[in-house]
């Protein structure tokens, strides 16, 4: 009996990993044909036909005969059915909640802001709960399969916790079992930085890299660590505070209580306050700076580019310490553009170790739906994960 359980154990064990293979090979490289996924994955023939039918009977690949025409004696692709379920990605600020309602590739099916009553968790899930009716009409309420949160803070992904956000100041809040009783479907809750980068990893530029790091600047300045495809935590969920490390011995307040941070000097907030406090001006948004380099005043172009040339020696400790094969830089304050990144690049290539070419930077189209995009990730991930796992989940059941 023992020996018998210990078999079907090991046979779900290689057909979930035959789904992964299969499941990563169709995400990052779409539709392929079975000759095609057996060459790609190294699995047979008959492994491919096997799973490719299971995954085929769950809805999870359709067939793309409108491709066949175009590949050699006509096969049909096989291709992940990306439409056929829906996630929905949530991104929580100060006084608003922004909210999307993506397919599996992350395309944004519908959106809404829902602007919070106040500061509190209650608050939160409120908003929370009257995005999730306006996003699940009818039509799209069967094909939802969860919710993704991303939020500025210290989150414990496995239990759903927020440990601490100096934006919202909340501490050891269970936002994610929270919301998961309110809206009646499973809820993951990640920092923003990493439901960015897992969204990337997942179908975005980042897909084709195991080895990466994303860099988001506005409000704050985040991180996410993608290390042998996985994004990278640490012991407490901690890992990736790239605006928290000192740039300047005693120098400027951050938010986090301590001084001399990277972020009280390159969020777009600190780069306003500090031409502020060395031009007299009273501007109120990064946005003025940046009318005022269009309109010949070149008097912010120092802050802004000390503030790259601050980011670029970050980046470069942060390329000698991991070697990633590329750098996306996304976020709001991705709108200041050259006058700031330019001088991050030659900061970077200044600093780095000689020995080695620095990462591929990739500068990100931002969006406003971007960080829900990126929290709707989150649910496409376990999502895939789950799917990948399925007939383990099935062995160990029935044994």
């Amino acid at each position: 009996m023992q020996a018998m359980r210990a078999r079907k154990v090991d046979q779900g064990a290689a057909r979930a990993m035959n789904r992964r293979l299969i499941l990563d090979e169709l995400r990052r490289e779409g539709p392929l044909s079975r000759t095609r996924l057996a060459q790609q994955t190294g699995l047979s023939a008959a492994s491919i036909t096997i799973v490719s039918t299971d995954l085929l009977s769950e809805g999870l690949l359709i067939e793309h005969p409108e491709l066949a025409p175009h590949l050699p004696r006509h096969p049909v692709p096989l291709g992940i059915n990306y439409a056929g379920h829906h996630a929905i990605g949530m991104k929580l600020l100060e006084t608003e909640l922004q909210a999307v309602l993506t397919d599996l590739a992350l395309n944004v099916v519908d959106q809404i802001h829902v602007p919070l009553r106040g500061p509190t968790p209650a608050d939160a899930v409120d908003a929370a709960r009257r995005a999730s009716a306006h996003l699940t009409a009818p039509r799209h309420a069967a094909r939802l399969i969860g919710a993704g949160v991303a939020m500025a803070g210290l989150i414990d992904t496995r239990r759903g916790v927020c440990i601490v956000s100096h934006r919202t100041d909340w501490h050891d809040v269970p936002f994610g079992a929270l919301l998961r009783d309110a809206l009646g479907v499973p809820v993951w809750i990640d920092n923003d930085a990493n439901a960015f980068a897992t969204a990337e990893r997942l179908v975005g530029q980042a897909r084709q890299a195991s080895d990466f790091v994303v860099v988001t600047l506005g409000r704050g300045v985040g991180a996410a660590l993608v290390l042998g495809g996985q994004v990278y935590r640490g012991l407490r969920g901690g890992a990736g505070e790239l605006g928290h490390v000192l740039t300047e011995r005693g120098g400027r307040p951050c938010e986090c209580g301590l001084r001399g941070c990277l972020q009280a000097y390159i969020s777009n907030g600190d780069l306003v306050a500090q031409f502020n406090e060395q031009q007299g001006e009273q501007t109120r948004q990064v946005e003025d700076l940046l009318a005022l380099l269009a309109a010949g005043d070149d008097r912010p172009r120092a802050v802004l580019a000390d503030a790259g040339r601050r980011l670029g020696e970050a980046l470069a400790n942060l390329t000698d310490l991991l070697d990633p094969e590329l750098i996306l830089i996304g976020g709001e304050g991705v709108i200041v553009g050259s006058a700031l990144l330019d001088p991050m690049r030659a900061a970077l290539q200044e600093r780095h170790l000689p020995d080695a070419p620095p990462p591929e930077i990739i500068t990100h189209r931002w969006s406003d739906d971007a960080w829900g995009r990126g929290a709707a990730g989150l649910v496409a991930e376990h999502f895939f994960e789950g799917a990948s796992s399925h007939p383990d989940r099935t062995s160990e059941a029935s044994s």
